[in-house]
Order: structure tokens, then C-alpha cells, then sequence
């Protein structure tokens, strides 16, 4: 009798040993949280996305400690952005595919605009001009020459959606019907806010935007916009004196009656021009991480577009914008 049940433990401990492989879910960590949200969509409960930059944290100023880059190692794919978003990424990157780890850097699928495209600013020929466009050339030197804020493109975020999917059946293939469909669905939403946008903004009163930094060049370009930022890449930048000055002047030129503002920084410059330019504040969220609170609350992509959305509507649609 314990004969027969130490065999039959025996075949229970070895079924499970062999179906543990199959069990364990592949660990794909992101460095920003646009990435987590899209990855988790698509990978659903079959895979275990971890993310780098810490939920309150801002993305462009952010470094890992030695300790979190070493937990990059145990991780089956790495999915960045690129382009200057993480200024830690490249080194890392080198060191991971020493380490046999796959890493995807998802820009190289996604539609790029440059800097200066389509960005509307007046420059005068003075000194101050000359110091304004040498601090935007520093930034655009540590960034690249493209804006790395991609998802704010609602065309970019499924052409990476793809990217993902593709990338998770590769290293899953007998899950590749599972991410396919998760990837359908996330495609049909995606597409479904690029048309509340749409119907929204085809009803504004102006295609002006100010904004306290230079985060949102892709959604303007998206839906004929034109983006006035307070600062340039970076938002923790200060524009000179006589920048502020001229931003003034583009508020009166353009009838702006509002500045948006971000949930992870705000630069003091972007409250003194309101307060000056006599402007109301509203939020825009770049979404480039959550805020303690948005997390607590469970926002995602696509809830904080949502809202942002409202805000756009609120300044240029509505009748007291």
C-alpha cells in the first residue's frame, strides 16, 4: 500500500515538473508606461510585464539604479521607445544583448517627426533668439533629432501593437492566436478614440495649443493642430525672458484663453504666463507615467487620452473657450 502511493506521488511530482516550463509566464519588461499599458493588452494573463521607470517618476530625467538595470537581465524581451526618451536605454542595451537578452526598440516601427516640424514659433533677430535656439539645439542634441513622444499617435501606438504581437508569438508561438486576438481588440479601441477625437476636434474654434513643454507635437500634427510650448523638450526647461515675452505676444496673436499643464511637471515659468497672460489652466497629460493617484484610481492609455480629450474640447470647441 505505501509502495503503490510513493509511485503514484512520484508520477504526480514528475507531471509537475514537467508541465512547470509550460506554466511559467515569459517576463517582458518596458521602460516607460505608454509600453506597459499596450504590452499587457496584447500579452494578456500569458505573459508578466514589468516596468522600469517607477510610477511617479519623470521619464526624461529618470535613471535606474545598477540594481534595477541588473533586473533587466532576467527579462525574456525589453521593450523601449528610443530616440533620446531613456538617456540610460543605449548602454543597457549593448549590455543585455551581451547577456542573450532580446531587446526591441519600438521607434524603428513607428512615424517620426522632427523637432522643429510644424512647431510654431516666431524668433526675432536678437541675442536672445541666438540663446533660445542654442538651448533648443542642446536639447535636441541630448534627445536626437526626433520627438520621442510616439504614442501620442494614435497610428503609431497600432503599428507597435503589431510590433508587439509579433514579437510575443515569437517567443510564444503556441500563443500567437491568443495575442492576435487580444491585438484585434486593441486595435478596434484604438480606433475607436482616433474617431471621438476626430469628431470633436472637427468642430474647434482654433488650432492653437499652448503647452508647458514640448510633449505634444504628434497629436497636434494628428488632427491639424498647432502646439505653442512654454518650454522645449525637456519640462523642466526655462525659456528666457524675452522667450516669455513672445510667448505673451503669440497668446494675444492667437486669442489663447488657456495653457495646459502636465501631471508630472510643471514648470514655474508655464504659471507665471498664465498668470500674466491672464490664461485659465487645464491638464494635459502626456502620458509618458501615472501619477501616484492615477494608479491608485487604475487609469490606463486609453482613460487619460479620454481626458485629455475633454480638456481639448473645453479650449477649443466649447463656447466659453
Amino acid at each position: 500500500m505505501k509502495k503503490g502511493r510513493l509511485s503514484l506521488l512520484i508520477i504526480f511530482l514528475l507531471i509537475i515538473f514537467v508541465s512547470l516550463p509550460a506554466l511559467a509566464r515569459p517576463v517582458i519588461y518596458v521602460s516607460v508606461f505608454p509600453l506597459f499599458d499596450l504590452v499587457e493588452l496584447i500579452g494578456g494573463e500569458k505573459v508578466e510585464v514589468r516596468q522600469l521607470v517607477p510610477h511617479g517618476a519623470d521619464a526624461h530625467g529618470y535613471e535606474p539604479s545598477p540594481r534595477r538595470l541588473a533586473d533587466l537581465e532576467g527579462a525574456d524581451i525589453f521593450f523601449y521607445i528610443g530616440l533620446g526618451m531613456e538617456p540610460w536605454a543605449e548602454k543597457a542595451v549593448s549590455n543585455l544583448d551581451e547577456a542573450g537578452v532580446k531587446t526591441v526598440k519600438v521607434s524603428e516601427v513607428a512615424r517620426l517627426r522632427k523637432f522643429d516640424e510644424d512647431h510654431d514659433h516666431e524668433h526675432d533677430n536678437d541675442h536672445d533668439q541666438s540663446h533660445d535656439q542654442g538651448h533648443d539645439h542642446e536639447e535636441h542634441h541630448k534627445h536626437g533629432s526626433y520627438d520621442p513622444h510616439i504614442w501620442l499617435d494614435f497610428d503609431n501606438m497600432i503599428r507597435i501593437g503589431e510590433l508587439v504581437r509579433d514579437k510575443l508569438a515569437e517567443l510564444s508561438p503556441e500563443k500567437s492566436d491568443y495575442f492576435a486576438q487580444n491585438f484585434s481588440e486593441y486595435v478596434e479601441k484604438v480606433e475607436e478614440l482616433d474617431e471621438k477625437y476626430q469628431q470633436v476636434l472637427d468642430q474647434r474654434h482654433s488650432d492653437y495649443i499652448l503647452t508647458s513643454h514640448a510633449a505634444f507635437g504628434y497629436l497636434a500634427a494628428s488632427f491639424g493642430l498647432k502646439e505653442i510650448s512654454v518650454s522645449g523638450i525637456s519640462p523642466h526647461a526655462e525659456p528666457s525672458p524675452h522667450a516669455l515675452a513672445r510667448l505673451i505676444r503669440e497668446v494675444e496673436e492667437h486669442g489663447i484663453n488657456y495653457i495646459f499643464l502636465e501631471t508630472l511637471a510643471s514648470p514655474r515659468t508655464a504659471h507665471v504666463l498664465a498668470e500674466e497672460a491672464n490664461l485659465e489652466i487645464l491638464t494635459l497629460n502626456p502620458v509618458e507615467g501615472l501619477t501616484l493617484e492615477e494608479r491608485e484610481k487604475g487609469e490606463d492609455y486609453f482613460s487619460l487620452m479620454e481626458q485629455n480629450l475633454e480638456s481639448l474640447k473645453k479650449a477649443l470647441v466649447d463656447e466659453n473657450g
